[in-house]
């Protein structure tokens, strides 16, 4: 068999045409010999991440760029100019955040954490700081939803269930106002996740810190810790039916192989869907007592991976859309060597962000502001994501 090449997603073009089979990976062809490739099939790639694609062909035609122009592209070109723009004034405003959610986000640890302790201590427990919480954090997501890049880090060290629990209301909430929840169903919904782990308080501590792997016994306990923060709920915080299920079924997976009740597909609550995938995603990203963090990028990856099991597709792409594949704050190598970290991107072209370089191409530190924007730069393209400790820097010293 003919050796494969990489073909970058960003090179492809609608109509590009190769005289062999056009491969997403060893048992997955994306295109037969002698078809032209579609938009959609570029569009699909970039829904599930693929950045590269795989040929032992040619190309044999091109797409020419004449018909480029008389088929109106310079108004994308002219569009990119204007996204450009737009993602580094968003950008820039978004550093101005930085403090007000470091604010909200412990005015909302504090909510929960009163919460937690009453349920621990099977007391009733109020629910208006924690309502107050999820409206300022809504607030702070309308002003710039890419505010969520400073949770990263944030309190880690501390007792990681509050933390998880304030990290998992933004992202879902994210997705909340992205499918225009109205006020009311994004109170819900984020009152719902701000006590997403109720349940765990019930369990042994040494179970929740345990640095080694659980035993089969100690997995069962785990796996009761919805069902408890359900009952918590609903007894002592007299929480709503819509929210307090959430608690229940998060742990529930889209083909029915999830835990307590083995839930399938729509029969799933939508606020625990959403839950669902905010919640693995941050905990991806998050240093726990058994295993480390893994970065932005490779998060996202694993979430698209595994999204046609576990996940709602549709609100798995809500979130991917707003969080793009690359989300702002990874750290990328491009062809040319340089390195530079995600500072936006548009949503409809994830695979071609607006980047701050850290590095140039000789890898000599930039300490001038330098942005590079793939959206006009078509030369460039990512060739690989990196983490903090492959650089040697810390993404907020960066920004």
């Amino acid at each position: 068999m003919p050796k494969l090449r990489k073909i970058p997603v960003e090179e492809l073009r609608p109509g590009m045409v190769y005289d062999r089979p056009i491969y997403v990976d060893s048992n997955n062809m994306l295109i037969t010999a002698n078809s032209p490739i579609k938009e959609n099939d570029i569009k699909k790639l970039m829904t599930w991440g693929i950045t590269e694609v795989e040929t032992a062909g040619v190309l044999v035609k091109r797409v020419d760029a004449n018909n480029e122009k008389k088929s109106g592209k310079p108004s994308e070109k002219s569009s990119d100019a204007e996204n450009e723009k737009k993602i580094v004034i968003v950008y820039n405003e978004l550093l101005k955040k930085r403090k007000v959610l470091i604010e909200v986000h412990s005015r909302a640890r504090n909510a929960v954490e009163a919460a937690y302790k009453a349920i621990r201590n099977n007391t009733p427990f109020d629910t208006r700081d924690l309502e107050d919480s999820v409206q300022s954090i809504v607030r702070l997501l309308k002003e710039n939803s890419n505010v969520f890049l400073f949770l990263y880090g944030l309190d880690e060290g501390k007792d990681y269930t509050l933390t998880h629990s304030v990290n998992v209301t933004f992202y879902s909430l994210i997705i909340g106002i992205a499918l225009k929840y109205s006020p009311i169903k994004l109170n819900d919904l984020g009152l719902g996740t701000l006590l997403i782990d109720a349940g765990m308080v019930k369990l042994p501590v040494y179970i929740i810190h345990k640095q080694s792997n659980l035993t089969d016994q100690e997995f069962n306990q785990i796996k009761t810790h919805p069902l408890l923060g359900y009952r918590a709920l609903k007894d002592f915080g007299k929480i709503k039916e819509n929210s307090a299920i959430i608690s229940l079924q998060h742990h529930e997976q889209f083909d029915g192989k999830g835990y307590p009740r083995g839930l399938r597909g729509n029969d799933i609550d939508e606020f625990a869907r959403i839950a669902a995938i905010a919640d693995s995603y941050e905990a991806q990203i998050s240093n726990r007592s058994y295993r480390k963090k893994v970065y932005f990028y490779h998060a996202m990856r694993n979430l698209l991976s595994s999204g046609i099991n576990n996940f709602d597709p549709v609100i798995l792409r809500v979130f991917l859309s707003r969080m793009s594949v690359y989300p702002i704050g990874s750290i990328v190598e491009l062809n040319d060597g340089a390195i530079g970290i995600i500072i936006g991107s548009a949503p409809e072209k994830p695979l071609r962000p607006i980047i701050k370089l850290v590095f140039d191409r000789d890898r000599n530190r930039i300490n001038d502001t330098v942005i590079i924007s793939l959206l006009t730069e078509s030369s460039l393209y990512i060739v690989r994501a990196l983490d903090e400790s492959e650089v040697g820097i810390n993404i907020f010293d960066v920004l």
